[in-house]
């Protein structure tokens, strides 16, 4: 009889025990930096179970620490991880001054395991200059973002593609607008591209509004005004 009551009991523990042993976190530890390695304070790991990260997130973490130091639980999985770095602190598109890590890091954390990743985050202004290419090699698009009544958008910015399938961060990106919504974008020569507009960063929803640019030969500069769409 007592045997049977030792087992019976040892299931029943099994049974409680079990499903905590499996529910057992993982850990994501990320450090942000920023394009020059130092550490960014007050930014926030969003986590995905997917690769849409157009999406809110399913895990978001409190703010880095002055060490740039993050420490999220998870549970075990497959992530798709970014950093972002709001100046007010609070959710949505990113606006000048914000930075962004760009695409995401696929991270897939065990059970009981404490992964470190690092991020660096930037503004767009960092990420336009970053992917400028050697001016003499390049061609320079230029000209004005406007609306769709042709009125001049400020603190917008043009982006480009090889093909009109948009990444969560498109390839080439101009730096923000000014007042009179002036661009400067520089691409490498040769191509073609698909070229856009948006105010948020990195583009908010399905990307709307391509248009497509064939240069001709030998030329170094296109100039044309580029219609922000209306979302």
């Amino acid at each position: 009889m007592m045997p049977r009551v030792m087992l019976l009991i040892a299931t029943l523990l099994w049974c409680c025990v079990a499903p905590l042993l499996a529910a057992e976190p993982s850990t994501i530890k990320a450090t942000i930096l920023d394009v020059a390695g130092k550490p960014v304070a007050g930014a926030k790991i969003f986590v995905y179970d997917s690769a849409d990260t157009r999406r809110p997130a399913d895990f978001i973490s409190s703010p880095s620490d002055p060490k740039g130091e993050i420490m999220l639980q998870v549970p075990p999985g497959r992530y798709w991880v970014v950093a972002r770095l709001k100046k007010d602190g609070t959710y949505g598109p990113l606006m000048p001054g914000d930075k962004h890590s760009g695409e995401p890091s696929i991270l897939e954390p065990a059970a009981g395991e404490v992964l470190a990743s690092e991020f660096v985050v930037a503004d767009i202004q960092d990420v336009g200059r970053k992917k400028q290419t050697v001016e003499a090699e390049s061609l320079v698009l230029r000209g004005r973002i406007v609306d769709g009544s042709g009125k001049p958008v400020a603190n917008a910015y043009v982006f480009a593609g090889r093909t009109s399938a948009v990444g969560a961060v498109p390839e080439f990106l101009s730096t923000w607008s000014d007042g009179s919504g002036a661009y400067t974008l520089y691409l490498p020569a040769g191509g073609r591209y698909f070229v856009g507009a948006a105010t948020a960063f990195p583009p908010d929803g399905p990307v709307k509004g391509l248009r497509e640019v064939v240069p001709e030969a030998g030329k170094t500069e296109i100039v044309t005004d580029v219609t922000l769409p209306v979302q």
